[in-house]
């Protein structure tokens, strides 16, 4: 599919809430999760917050998984990070893509609100027991 202009498409949304401020050490190793995790496109939201985008047809779940995956990991060996909400959620979400079909901005739409809303819900909940 060619995607250039504004366009309907398909996304894995992963957010990540920590539930309290963030120190400049913990924004620094989450800047760096977030930036490594092969996103189609990520943002920091603040407070508190980082979300990727991950388009499901550009093998975006396995992706996805990689990123909760890694979070998970964080959270197990690093017990500051416990309070550290993550959220997924999949669904249509309205997108802007350059003529190269690159992301301009983030995507929005109800996918987008759903994994904002579950990361901030339980911070201490089992990542992969998420629904999608």
């Amino acid at each position: 599919m060619l995607r250039i202009g504004t366009k309907r498409a398909a996304f894995i949304v992963v957010c990540a809430t920590y539930s309290r401020s963030l120190d400049e050490r913990r924004f620094s190793v989450l800047h760096g999760v977030f930036s490594a995790s092969n996103a189609d496109y990520w943002e920091f939201v603040n407070p508190a917050s980082f979300v990727s985008f991950y388009l499901s047809s550009d093998n975006g779940a396995a992706r996805a998984n990689e990123l909760v995956a890694t979070l998970a990991e964080l959270k197990k060996l690093m017990p500051d990070y416990e309070l550290l909400g993550v959220g997924r959620a999949t669904g249509d979400l309205v997108a802007r893509f350059t003529w190269r079909g690159v992301l301009k901005a983030a995507p929005r739409g109800a996918a987008f609100d759903e994994a904002m809303k579950r990361s901030s819900e339980n911070p201490t909940a089992d990542l992969f027991s998420t629904k999608t």
